[in-house]
């Protein structure tokens, strides 16, 4: 019984951290980067370490084992580099601190499992499930080789019997399956709560849009056929009234003109699904986008480098993709007030072909980023929201994902991401 009370002890330790993984981490950062909570990660993976060393499981053969590692590796992959290093501290001071023998033997068990952490820590998040919890098992059982086989090596230079080496490693070895099949389950569960936190966030945005897509095809038709009315007779006011007023009519055409522009947005909007997909050869279509927008660069002291791999094949709606693209890039030269280099690139990564879309601008604020792409959100002062919002609903109606990356001073970063043809 002392031995289960160890064990679900230690796996206590270790799920508290993780269950508080959505409100520490994942409400305060963006997706991909650690943010603000950075210190409380460290705080609760330190104690979560400390505990599971405080409270190791008791063999009957007098051997004491943890699962400390657990959450170390956890905070290297989730948190990154420095989260990772200043647990590491924490873990090897507490250890000092207690004493005994076997320093150096966690001093080399750490340098065996925690190398394919730290490597791992730029690509994690860009891995897909699988191999995620497929790299977590292979850590888990390099980390229990190496202990058994350190552990064995000891036993032997020590001169015991085979028979009690054997009695020994035999519960090292148990123990050692109920790491791997924790670390495994750790990681699942983080999973977990990462693609539902994710879930509802594309819920609750799917619903904004569709209260939006509703109102779209409910008033746009309405509201345009009025609008044209106005518009005809206005020019032909224009040709009776004195040449006074003409700077008059002029604004109102011009009005005119930006209403039937955002009822289009609106009717876009309405209907993303409408266009007939087809097979696409994308670095073609990109570089007709940037043919297409390198007049209205080069007005704003602006210019376009295009870097594409070739034989680059989607399925999509070409004219819809190519608005799309089109919106990204206008965005971006209008960012670069002082001028600058709108980097477009296109390569093919995995099972994805890529789009990055990257500007030297004045770039948005972290708090700002999550909010791109809702109903009327606009960084611009005279814009409605409506161009990023279909810009996403264009590139999701594709099976793609979009995401906006951006530091202040240095710029903005799109990342388009559709399914490739291979």
């Amino acid at each position: 019984m002392l031995f289960i009370k160890d064990i679900l002890l230690q796996l206590l330790f270790i799920i508290v951290p993780v269950l508080l993984y959505k409100n520490v981490w994942l409400d305060q950062k963006k997706s991909k980067h650690l943010g603000i909570q950075a210190g409380l990660v460290v705080l609760l993976s330190s104690l979560s370490v400390i505990f599971c060393m405080s409270f190791p499981i008791h063999t009957d053969g007098g051997m004491r084992f943890d699962l400390r590692s657990i959450p170390l590796i956890i905070t290297i992959l989730y948190g990154g580099y420095i989260p990772g290093i200043i647990v590491s501290v924490v873990m090897f001071s507490y250890r000092l601190y207690l004493g005994g023998d076997g320093i150096a033997v966690a001093i080399i068990a750490f340098s065996a499992y925690c190398i394919l952490p730290f490597y791992l820590v730029r690509r994690w998040y860009g891995l897909s499930f699988r191999k995620k919890l497929g790299l977590t098992i292979l850590m888990g059982f390099i980390k229990e080789s190496s202990a058994v086989s350190m552990t064995t090596i000891l036993l032997v230079s020590q001169g015991l019997p085979f028979g009690s080496i054997y009695d020994r490693i035999v519960p090292i070895v148990n123990i050692s399956f109920l790491y791997i099949l924790t670390i495994g389950a750790t990681v699942y569960l983080v999973e977990f709560i990462r693609e539902s936190y994710f879930i509802r966030i594309q819920v609750e945005r799917s619903e904004k849009l569709n209260l939006i897509s509703e109102l779209a095809a409910s008033v746009a038709h309405e509201v345009r056929n009025p609008l044209t009315v106005v518009r005809g007779f206005v020019q032909l006011l224009r040709e009776e009234t004195n040449p006074k007023n003409n700077e008059y009519i002029k604004l109102v055409l011009t009005e005119l003109d930006r209403a039937e522009w955002i009822i289009s947005d609106y009717l876009n909007l309405a209907k993303p699904h409408g266009d007939v997909m087809s097979l696409i050869e994308l670095t073609h279509l990109v570089s007709e986008t940037t043919a297409l927008m390198s007049s209205y660069a080069v007005m704003n002291g602006v210019e376009i480098v295009t870097k594409a791999e070739p034989e680059l094949h989607v399925i999509s709606s070409a004219v819809k993709l190519k608005q799309a693209l089109m919106n990204l890039m206008k965005n971006g030269i209008e960012a670069m007030g002082n001028g600058g280099i709108l980097h477009v690139a296109v390569e093919l990564a995995d099972s994805s072909v890529v789009i990055v879309i990257r500007d030297e601008g004045v770039g948005i604020p972290p708090e700002q980023i999550s909010q791109i792409g809702l109903p009327f959100y606009s960084t611009k002062e005279k814009g409605t929201g409506l161009g990023l919002m279909v810009t996403c609903r264009i590139i999701e109606a594709m099976h793609g994902t979009i995401q906006f990356e951006s530091e202040l001073g240095k710029g903005t970063q799109v990342v388009i991401h559709l399914p490739a043809v291979l």
